[in-house]
């Protein structure tokens, strides 16, 4: 059984298995215009990037219901703490823009699909492996600086 306090790292583990998820897919499929594979490819990404937000919020004490229910990444990423400013320029913009079709469940239910404008896989996973660099960082320093 994972004690509590350790919790932040299962969920980090688990955003980065996702991203991992969405690299076999897009690897799968090499040179494909992002339609062919963007519903599981996007499904993935969407997950990866709220369960690093929610690791780094539950790190930071936010264990509010509404939170950890949350599929609002733009709002996540707003409550998080320094997470933002350590993001390459226009990263943050990038899951903001992302956001409405995760909280909407565009890539989950075909009632709600969609034609989404999204990003290029390739962009889409840099973008996501920055954003988990920075959150498992951010974790790292913060507990460093703790003790």
């Amino acid at each position: 059984m994972v004690d509590d306090a350790e919790l932040h790292i299962d969920k980090l583990a688990y955003a980065v298995a996702l991203l991992e998820g969405a690299k076999r897919i897009h690897s799968s499929a090499p040179g494909e215009v992002i339609s062919r594979i963007g519903i599981p490819f996007y499904l993935l990404i969407g997950f990866s990037i709220e369960n690093g937000l929610k690791a780094l919020l539950q790190f930071q004490g936010q264990h509010q219901r509404d939170v950890q229910r949350s599929h609002d990444l733009a709002g996540l990423l707003a409550i998080t703490e320094g997470l933002r400013e350590r993001l390459w320029p226009g990263a943050a913009k990038d899951v903001e823009h992302l956001s409405r079709y995760h909280k909407e469940y565009w890539f989950r239910y075909p009632e709600s699909a969609a034609t989404a404008d999204v990003f290029k896989a390739e962009s889409a996973c840099m973008m996501v492996d920055h954003l988990l660099a920075h959150i498992a960082h951010l974790m790292a320093t913060e507990k460093s600086s703790a003790i």
